[in-house]
């Protein structure tokens, strides 16, 4: 020791390494003292090459590490059969050799907790390659990464162990030197007998049990298909039943078993199909899962997790023998006739007959619903047709101001149709899954139409409001657009006022300007919404027109505000513009206004203030038609109830 220290002893030795840097080789007295070898000399891990021309602190090659001199059996495998070792051989300057697992002059025994390879510090020697923060996968091609150590943490293994208990850790599942990857066939962790047999260290009765049943056997047969312990525990971040919050394990279960039995793909490459997991997810017990997140029975419950056997297997828990001992966990002593009320599938016998007759009952409400539901719509539709027929032809025959000509009638019309076409036409993309857009889709309506529909009603639109507003600057009459729907301080006391009206805080009913504080809020929407969703559209209709240096999140971002715009605009449409001219009662049965264009003498005076009414009558105001003056208001006019002499609005001849 005292010859090579007389050289590494010196703290200023700094070499050049191989990238021209100081590196500094300096090893203290006490480098050893404590370790596993503090009794060897340096010569016995570190041996000069007998065959060198000159010794290694004269230039020549560095003293090779003999750590096989002592652990021959861990080296030999290495070698051999680790992918460490391989890629070491391979010349890989980053593969790691012992020093790096095991750490260098300062080895303690594997006991020691300030071991670098104990238990509880596995998980951070790994990490150095195969955490968040090792090598760059995309340099070293197949390093496993894939924050395995942050999601190690996360598990109910690091848990044991943090709390001193028996639990794995890396080298329990991988091996200590003959570490290979998950895909390679003799790797402990391989999804074949041997992943099972891995799990066995320390859950030999689960992987007993899943060996003997139906997925464990199909395993032993080569088939790979079959889930392994990881399909359904997962890997590096196992979660213990024990520890969750109560009810989202059950729901997960369920999930997993989801994973191959809802798949349709898969089911039909065995002869099986997905009908008993619809059937589980529509009955109670799948239903208060998804509603609760484990309320009720899962498919472990009844099935068995690792022991799961078919039906007709004599030792299945489903087995007709077994069946009344499975329920009765839950239900207590079930007889037969309940045992068998409840399967996932149709079969001979009484669940052939229980489908029959389920079948039968659908069938009849289906019938039931929609004729009496259908009836009533369409009688509530005759009635609201009559009245707003009614209202339509006394509003027309009685004009007093003009709220729309024939112009902007049709600019609403435009307006209408493109806003629906575009809404359905949007959303059947983002919820093409829903059971409404796949019907229309089975009817021919395809890819191509739907993106051409969409994108033409999106021109036609976005003309359409540019044809209003050139028209509002062109036409003195439309002029009021742009000067009426100007926002004011007067829109805000209106607010307030309306507000303390209908709160019942002031008899005072408010009376508006020619466009009320709702219909500006809805109209500076309107223009501001479909300038957003132009602007978005454009962006994702021709996304190769961007500048080759924008950023790359502005596609992302045009679909997100496009989508939210959307919903927003058409939840709009629904809770404000409909209740304006549908729901509220003094529009009931609806504002005909949008198709008559006029409102009457008393609908003016109810809304508006005298100046209003001025602006609203045009230079050539329409003559009204010569009809007997009504006694009563419109509201007492149209309705049966009242005591009204002409219970019927004069109608032109």
């Amino acid at each position: 020791k005292a010859s090579c220290l007389d050289c590494h002893g010196d703290p200023d030795l700094k070499p050049l390494s191989k990238d021209r840097k100081p590196e500094s080789i300096h090893i203290a007295k006490t480098a050893l003292k404590g370790s596993v070898h503090e009794d060897l000399d340096c010569t016995d891990c570190h041996a000069n090459d007998e065959s060198a021309v000159k010794p290694h602190h004269e230039g020549g090659p560095t003293p090779a590490l003999l750590c096989g001199g002592c652990h021959d059996k861990a080296m030999a495998d290495y070698n051999a059969s680790d992918i460490h070792g391989k890629r070491y051989n391979a010349k890989d300057p980053d593969a790691p050799w012992c020093q790096d697992c095991h750490g260098g002059h300062q080895i303690v025994p594997l006991a020691s907790k300030d071991s670098a390879m104990s238990r509880v510090n596995q998980p951070e020697t790994c990490g150095k390659c195969h955490g968040a923060n090792g090598f760059d996968p995309n340099v070293h091609v197949g390093i496993a990464k894939r924050r395995l150590i942050e999601r190690y943490y996360s598990s109910a293994h690091w848990a044991g162990i943090q709390n001193g208990k028996p639990s794995a850790t890396c080298s329990d599942c991988h091996g200590h030197h003959t570490v290979l990857p998950s895909s390679d066939f003799n790797s402990t962790v391989a999804r074949s007998e041997n992943l099972p047999n891995t799990c066995r260290k320390c859950h030999p009765n689960e992987t007993s049990a899943y060996l003997e049943g139906s997925h464990g056997r199909t395993l032993q047969m080569g088939n790979l298909d079959v889930p392994t312990c990881t399909t359904c525990h997962g890997d590096h971040d196992i979660m213990s039943l024990r520890i969750q919050a109560s009810g989202r394990r059950d729901y997960a279960a369920t999930q997993v078993c989801i994973w191959c039995h809802g798949n349709e793909r898969m089911m039909s490459r065995y002869a099986l199909d997905t009908s008993p997991v619809e059937h589980y997810m529509s009955d109670y017990h799948g239903l208060s899962q998804r509603g609760s997140l484990g309320a009720s029975a899962t498919c472990a419950d009844c099935h068995d997790a690792h022991h799961s056997l078919p039906e007709s297997h004599p030792r299945s828990r489903m087995h007709l023998s077994n069946r009344g001992t499975t329920c009765g966990k839950c239900h207590g002593q079930s007889n037969e006739s309940f045992i068998a009320s409840f399967s996932h599938k149709a079969a001979k016998g009484r669940a052939e007959e229980r489908s029959t007759v389920v079948h039968w009952i659908t069938v009849i409400y289906i019938v039931l619903i929609v004729g009496t539901i259908g009836g009533m719509f369409l009688h509530n539709l005759v009635v609201w047709l009559y009245y707003t027929r009614r209202k339509l032809r006394y509003q027309t025959a009685n004009p007093k101001i003009v709220r729309l000509n024939k112009l902007e009638r049709l600019w609403h019309w435009v307006l209408l149709i493109s806003f629906i076409v575009l809404a359905v036409t949007g959303f059947m993309l983002s919820f093409s899954e829903s059971d409404a857009f796949k019907w229309i889709y089975s009817l021919g309506f395809t890819e191509n139409v739907r993106a051409w529909l969409h994108h033409t009603l999106g021109v036609v639109l976005v003309l359409d409001l540019l044809g209003i507003l050139l028209y509002g600057l062109a036409s003195q009459w439309g002029r009021r657009w742009w000067v009426e729907m100007l926002p004011g301080w007067d829109d805000v006391r209106d607010f307030f006022k309306a507000m303390r009206h209908y709160l019942l805080l002031t008899p005072e009913h408010v009376r508006h300007p020619v466009f009320n504080y709702a219909e500006k809020a809805e109209w500076w929407a309107l223009l501001w919404g479909t300038a957003i969703m132009a602007l978005t559209g454009v962006i994702m209709w021709f996304p190769e027109l961007l500048p080759a240096n924008a950023p790359n999140w502005v596609i992302a971002a045009a679909k997100a505000i496009h989508f939210y715009e959307a919903l927003l605009a058409c939840l709009a449409v629904i809770v404000w513009h409909f209740f304006h001219v549908i729901y509220h009662p003094v529009e009931m049965p609806m504002n005909t206004a949008w198709l008559s264009g006029v409102l009457t003498d008393d609908e003016a005076h109810e809304r508006f203030t005298p100046e209003a009414i001025a602006k609203q009558i045009p230079p050539e105001r329409p003559t009204p038609k010569q009809e007997p003056p009504l006694d009563k208001k419109w509201l007492k006019a149209t309705d049966p109830e009242s005591p009204s002499e002409k219970p019927e609005p004069p109608v032109s001849k």
